[in-house]
């Protein structure tokens, strides 16, 4: 009898602490989301639109994810004080991330991850560079020199994440970090996302 009270105490102890932890049965989500960038230091921050797939493990504490984005700005160049104008600087990134986070909260609705990881991005520039002759004499038409480049450019980002579950398959989050890129470009993010898990 002694043998099937102590089988069925360690029996008990397990069940309680396995209960502690929570199980989140979905293992991948799906995630849309904005987040503001700068990728334009004259124009401010710009919206980078992304989708990201992540995969689960061990118990929700590790998360590895895939990213692909988009951001573009374009900034019209007026020349002052001769108000002419040298056409649109333009900028467009496409972005993949790749992302391990480490979930620090234990709690089923709420989670709080640190991430890191390699990150690749295309830049497309169509940038004015001088305008020949300035200032502009009156009624002339002035010969505008841009540079145009493109190219990959590789580096690192890191994020910090507060994750809200609003059903076992549905979540949103906060998210800020940043993004240093080569040759060194630090760039700021803070955005939100939905995510649905499956």
């Amino acid at each position: 009898m002694k043998h099937v009270c102590l089988f069925i105490s360690c029996l008990l102890a397990g069940v309680v602490a396995q209960a502690q932890v929570p199980y989140v049965p979905a293992k991948n989500a799906v995630q849309l989301g904005a987040d503001a960038i700068g990728i334009d230091p004259a124009n401010g921050l710009k919206l980078r639109y992304s989708v990201e797939y992540r995969r689960y493990f061990r118990r929700d504490r590790l998360s590895l994810g895939l990213s692909a984005g988009f951001a573009n700005s374009q900034r019209k160049t007026v020349l002052i004080p001769d108000l002419v104008s040298v056409g649109t600087n333009t900028r467009h990134r496409a972005m993949l991330d790749l992302t391990l986070a480490y979930n620090l909260l234990r709690g089923v609705h709420h989670g709080l991850r640190l991430g890191a990881g390699p990150s690749a991005w295309y830049g497309y520039d169509d940038l004015f560079v001088k305008v020949d002759p300035y200032p502009v004499p009156t009624g002339t038409q002035p010969l505008v020199e841009r540079r145009v480049t493109s190219g990959w450019n590789a580096g690192a980002h890191a994020t910090l994440e507060y994750t809200y579950a609003l059903a076992l398959n549905t979540q949103v989050s906060l998210q800020t970090g940043l993004v240093v890129m080569t040759p060194s470009a630090v760039i700021p993010l803070f955005g939100l996302r939905a995510g649905y898990r499956f």
